[in-house]
Parts: structure tokens; C-alpha cells; sequence
């Protein structure tokens, strides 16, 4: 817009300027997180209307599929052409598919429709945290990731509530119209103070470094998300896709050693903090987040707690994140270290697992929150701790792919989690009722948990056991991935938080 101010160095950004670009960007993360929350709620009406049940998982895995290829390609293009290009970019596309998305006649129209969506929503997620880099020191970075941390947390409390409200009381398509009126104020506030450049230099865009990173994701996510779905998982397709997604990654690192202008330069492993900060977020993703996210189901099968009570158990993990990020930005802005937190962190969530394995269709669901709350807090640490170290031990023309591998390799993470964990869980489940397959549907079972409680009791008692003991065994597979992280992180250096933004030191 013509009206937009002139472009700044990061330097001469004021604290009023600063803290506008801070809420756009709030405002533009709350969108792409609230997005996913409410969506799930709305899953059986929007079945219901389109028709097309058996696509029903796409609305969500195209969405993940989108975002987990499409944000690093943000941070490489953003140390390229600019912050306020690609935030920019990254809202168009998601407010142009959110209207796509209201407007789909068909379950194939919405699929695809959020699948483009999710390139737009993994822009503005990896954005949000590489601009708060550039604009805010190590030091007091902390405390502006607690807000991030709190953000994502509110939109996956309200996220549902919301989702059934416009369900009741409109439409389930409102869940996508909404982004469009606030998408468009996020855009203005961002382009209105989203101005400062960065230092020019010569560049390239890696083209087939891209391609093949966007190819070997597709293949596993499309792996994961069809075996024991789908197809079986020794079938050709699954296994073809995994083998694919192999080559794509060693044909990735390959390529990327001889780029001129790498989209995730291979250096970065060079350097222990990131090396080591990366395998952490693996692992919070994929032992931490995804051995969690089947603790509904066996609250609603095995405990016989309704979804709304289940729901609101796993509130207390939600507020304890928030609290955990609280005390994270509080102690790395007072004290500028970070290494003691990111030891104490994966041990509580080591220690949540093993209570986790305890449980059975005998426990107490209200039991349970404490531990939650334990996992909670570490995470609630762990994560925007481990952001501002990353970003600490960075330089700025790496600021912006170094950002965007953190969030790449969590939700990368967590994918993988979800899918390996949810063979597991289906495996040990069908074992277990082995005696009476002939006589039920595992699979239509586990996808109606209110159905359980109406069979008669024996049958009722055998489906409870069974989902407790398999759900025993993903957390079980769990507690090994968090003790190796336990112990790498002892083995991470520890570098002062800089005062200092990375865009102010280099125009030192």
C-alpha cells in the first residue's frame, strides 16, 4: 500500500513500532493454531453435509502434509526476500484458502482446500517465531516466546468451543470465514510496521533442494498417514512411500552440501547447540506430543469418561504448558541462562511416562492431572527455551532457516510420533482381542468410544483391558526416546543470551 511507511533498519525500530509488529504477528499465529482446533470439533457435521466419510482424515492430514512441506521453505525465502514478503504471502494464501475451504461443495474440494491451506498456516507458525528472533534480544526473547507459548495454548482451549458454537448456532463453513475479516486486519497491522530490511546480499533460490525436501515429506506423511489405514503396512504402497521418503532425505543432505544457497544450509549441524536443540525437538515431538495425544482414548474407552470430561482433563496439561512458559521466560530474561532449564525439563516429562505406564482400566482419570500437569510444565519450558538458545547461537543469514528447522523437525516429529505410536496402538489392541475379532470391528470401535459402553460386559471389559495395555505400550516405547534426550542435553553448551538483536549486531 502506498500509504505504508519507509523501510527501517532494525535499529530504529522504537519500542511502540516493535511492539505493533509483535501483536500482528500474534494476531496471525492465533489464526493458522486456532484453525486446527476448531476444525476437529466440526469433523462429524462436515461429514454429515459433504458426504465422504472415509476422507474424513484428510481434512486434517492435508492441512499437517501442507504445513510440515512448506515451512522451511519460509525461513530460507524470508533470509532471501524479506520478513514482511513472506508473512505477507503466507496470510493471502492462508485467507484465500480459508475461502476456499467455506465454499467447498464436495469432501474432495475441502481436502484440497486445506492442504493449501496448511502452506499458508506453516508460513505464518514459522514466521511468528523468526521475526520475533530479528526484533527482540536472546535475553528478552524469552519472556515475548511465553507469550507465543500462551497463545497456542488459548487457541487449543477455546479452538473446540468455538468450532461448536458456530456448528450450533450457524455453520461449520463460519470456521473458515472468520479468517477472513481477521486475517485481513493481521495483514494491515504487518504491513503497516513490518518494515525493517535486512542487510542486502547476493542470493539464490535453491530450487531442486526445495523440490526434493517437499517430495521426501509428502512421501512419509502420505506413509504414515495411509499405513494400517489405507493400505497394510508391509503393502507396496506404504512401504514404496517410506523407502521413497529415505531417498528423497539422503538425495536432500547430498544436494544440499554442494548448494550455493542451501534452504537448510548443512553447516548449521555443525554447530552442538543447534545439533543438539534439534534432536530435543524431535523428540518432545514425537515422545513427548504424540504419546499424549492418545490419552483421550483411553480415557473415553478404558476410564468410560465422556469426550467433554476427557477434554477438560487434558485442560490441566494445557494450563500447565502456559505456566511452564511463563516461568521460561521469566528465568532466561532475569538470569540470561537457559542450560539448567532445558536439563530439569525432559526429565519431568520422563518421569510423567512412567507414571503414564501405570495405569489401567482401574485408575482414577482425575488421577491422572497431575501428571499432565508435570508433562505440561516441561513442555511448557522446553519449548520456547529451546527456540531462544537455537536462535541464540545463530547468525542472521541463518536466523531464518535455523528458525523455521526447529518448527520443521517438532511437527516432523510429532507426525512420526502419531503414526508410529497409532500402529502400535492398533497392533496391540487387534492382539489382545485376538479371541474375539470374528465377533467385532476393532477399527469401527475405537472410532465410536460411546458405543463401548452399551456391549454387554465381558465383551465390555475385554475392549477397556485391551486399550489400557496398548496404551501402556506407547508410552512404554515413549520413555527410551526421553531418556537419550535427557542425556544429550547434558551435553549442551551454554552461551550468555545476547542483548542484543541478531540485526542489530550485524550492522555492527
Amino acid at each position: 500500500m502506498s500509504d505504508s511507511p519507509p523501510p527501517v533498519n532494525s535499529t530504529d525500530l522504537t519500542k511502540h513500532q516493535t511492539l505493533l509488529i509483535f501483536i500482528g504477528m500474534l494476531m496471525a499465529t492465533f489464526l493458522a493454531s486456532l484453525d486446527g482446533t476448531a476444525v476437529s470439533t466440526a469433523l462429524p457435521t462436515i461429514a454429515g453435509e459433504l458426504g465422504g466419510i472415509d476422507q474424513l482424515p484428510w481434512v486434517l492430514t492435508a492441512y499437517l502434509l501442507g504445513s510440515v512441506a512448506a515451512t522451511p521453505l519460509y525461513g530460507k525465502l524470508s533470509d532471501l526476500y524479506g520478513r514482511r514478503a513472506l508473512t505477507e504471502v503466507a496470510l493471502v494464501v492462508f485467507v484465500a484458502t480459508s475461502l476456499m475451504a467455506a465454499t467447498s461443495q464436495s469432501m474432495l474440494q475441502l481436502v484440497v482446500s486445506r492442504g493449501l491451506q496448511g502452506i499458508g498456516g506453516g508460513g505464518l507458525m514459522a514466521m511468528g517465531f523468526i521475526v520475533i528472533g530479528d526484533i527482540f534480544s536472546p535475553r528478552e526473547r524469552g519472556r515475548y516466546m511465553a507469550y507465543y507459548t500462551m497463545n497456542f495454548t488459548f487457541s487449543a482451549l477455546v479452538g473446540p468451543v468455538i468450532g461448536g458454537v458456530f456448528v450450533d448456532v450457524a455453520s461449520w463453513r463460519w470456521i473458515f470465514l472468520v479468517n477472513i475479516p481477521l486475517g485481513l486486519a493481521a495483514w494491515l497491522m504487518i504491513h503497516r510496521n513490518l518494515t525493517f530490511t535486512l542487510p542486502p546480499r547476493e542470493h539464490s533460490l535453491d530450487i531442486v533442494g526445495s523440490t526434493v525436501l517437499v517430495a521426501g515429506v509428502t512421501a512419509l506423511v502420505l506413509g504414515l498417514a495411509w499405513g494400517g489405514e489405507t493400505y497394510p503396512w508391509a503393502s507396496i504402497q506404504v512401504v514404496g512411500l517410506l523407502v521413497g521418503a529415505v531417498v528423497a532425505s539422503v538425495a536432500f543432505v547430498l544436494w544440499e552440501l554442494r548448494a550455493r544457497e542451501p534452504v537448510l544450509p548443512m553447516r548449521l549441524f555443525r554447530n552442538p547447540t543447534f545439533r543438539i536443540l534439534i534432536g530435543g525437538n524431535i523428540v518432545y515431538g514425537s515422545a513427548g506430543m504424540a504419546a499424549v495425544a492418545f490419552m483421550p482414548l483411553f480415557f473415553q474407552v478404558s476410564l468410560g469418561e465422556t469426550a467433554t470430561r476427557a477434554g477438560l482433563i487434558l485442560a490441566s496439561m494445557s494450563i500447565a504448558v502456559t505456566a511452564g512458559s511463563y516461568i521460561a521466560g521469566r528465568v532466561t530474561t532475569g538470569t540470561g541462562r537457559y542450560r539448567w532449564l532445558l536439563r530439569t525439563a525432559p526429565i519431568l516429562t520422563l518421569v510423567s511416562l512412567l507414571a503414564y505406564t501405570t495405569l489401567d482400566e482401574h485408575s482414577s482419570a482425575v488421577a491422572v492431572i497431575p501428571w499432565l500437569g508435570l508433562a505440561g510444565l516441561s513442555m511448557g519450558t522446553a519449548f520456547p527455551t529451546m527456540t531462544t538458545a537455537t536462535q541464540n547461537s545463530l547468525e542472521l543469514p541463518d536466523l531464518g532457516a535455523g528458525t523455521a528447522a526447529i518448527n520443521f523437525f517438532r511437527t516432523l516429529g510429532q507426525t512420526v510420533g502419531v503414526g508410529a505410536y497409532g500402529a502400535l496402538l492398533t497392533a496391540r489392541i487387534k492382539g489382545e482381542l485376538d479371541d474375539l475379532a470374528g465377533s467385532i470391528d476393532v477399527d469401527e470401535l475405537l472410532s465410536t468410544p460411546d458405543e463401548i459402553q452399551s456391549l454387554e460386559p465381558q465383551l465390555r471389559d475385554a475392549v477397556e483391558h485391551a486399550v489400557a495395555v496398548a496404551s501402556n505400550s506407547i508410552f512404554w516405547a515413549a520413555v527410551p526416546i526421553m531418556a537419550a534426550a535427557c542425556v544429550a542435553m547434558w551435553f549442551l553448551p551454554e552461551l550468555e543470551l545476547r542483548t542484543t538483536t541478531a540485526l542489530a549486531a550485524q550492522s555492527d
